[in-house]
């Protein structure tokens, strides 16, 4: 869409909008019935780049190298528009973040989006989901 004669994006609200998660078998089989995430700890991630996910567990050495074995399962979330703003708008980035476990943990990580759902915030992403599948080709 031109904004006089400038390009601008402009979000469909029909489109839902997609996100993933990398887990265990485990982590998997204890998703709820809706796909609802269950923070056991301090954070459980979530992006809605898959070449992301795609690039740690291809990494040798480091973290994602180190536990890309663990991570068996990659999770295709289908969100309600408007989601990444509901998750913004919940967050806190690092250096404001502490041990806030109401908030969401606003991240970059190689150049994508990463938030970082902790016990007091994973509601704001589970109330948004619409339907959740294993993806075959991980």
């Amino acid at each position: 869409m031109l904004a006089g004669t400038k390009p601008v994006l402009v979000h469909n609200n029909d489109c839902p909008e997609i996100f993933y998660r990398a887990m265990s078998e485990k982590e998997f089989k204890q998703l709820g019935p809706n796909g609802e995430i269950t923070v056991k700890g301090t954070e459980n991630f979530v992006t809605q780049s898959r070449s992301y996910l795609e690039g740690l567990r291809s990494r040798v050495g480091g973290r994602g190298g180190r536990n890309a074995d663990k991570y068996t399962a990659l999770v295709r979330f289908e969100m309600a528009p408007g989601t990444r703003d509901a998750l913004i708008a919940a967050g806190k980035k690092p250096e404001e973040i502490g041990q806030d476990i109401n908030a969401v943990h606003l991240k970059m990580e190689r150049g994508s989006e990463t938030f970082g759902l902790r016990p007091g915030s994973v509601d704001v992403f589970n109330s948004m989901i619409k339907g959740f599948r294993r993806m075959d080709d991980w």
